[in-house]
């Protein structure tokens, strides 16, 4: 059996997480961390070893995350118990958040500079990170989208006045 922590994410972090490490929803029972990823290195960083069972409580959106075997971890992972405690768990979350907004945003990049409209980015994000009926949907996306439009336009206003009274 490999070693594996247990979260708890939003269901659309969950399809992020598949997503970014090439896993199967539905097919796999959990998702495969590795090191090429920042987000793998991440969540390697927030593991926990105990010699005692950890006494955690996960609540409605649990998810597994199988870590990697090395040459210099293996004994670590096989003779002790290893969790991520839940205040690791909360800067998890966060970054495994702004990472997904990060995604969002390069994702409207690319897409308004090859001239897609708004409506069909949106579509393909969803399809592409299989995002479904759950906490995220359109709407949330579009939201993303409008917020980090505004950003840039007062960034551009801001840049614009600097230049103009100097």
């Amino acid at each position: 059996m490999k070693p594996y922590v247990t979260i708890e994410l939003q269901p659309y972090l969950h399809d992020f997480l598949y997503h970014e490490f090439g896993c199967t929803r539905g097919t796999d029972e959990y998702i495969q961390v590795t090191s090429a990823n920042d987000l793998g290195k991440f969540i390697q960083a927030m593991v926990t070893v105990s010699d005692r069972p950890p006494q955690q409580s996960l609540k409605d959106h649990p998810i597994k995350l199988c870590l990697p075997i090395r040459e210099w971890n293996h004994f670590i992972l096989k003779e002790n118990f290893i969790y991520i405690p839940e205040w690791k768990q909360q800067m998890l979350r966060d970054y495994i958040e702004a990472s997904f907004r990060i995604r969002i945003r390069e994702y409207f990049v690319s897409g308004y500079e090859k001239g897609y409209k708004q409506d069909r980015i949106i579509k393909a994000f969803l399809a592409a990170y299989n995002i479904k009926a759950n906490a995220l949907n359109y709407d949330a996306v579009k939201k993303y989208d409008y917020r980090n439009r505004r950003r840039i336009v007062k960034e551009v206003n801001h840049d614009i006045q600097l230049t103009l009274f100097d």
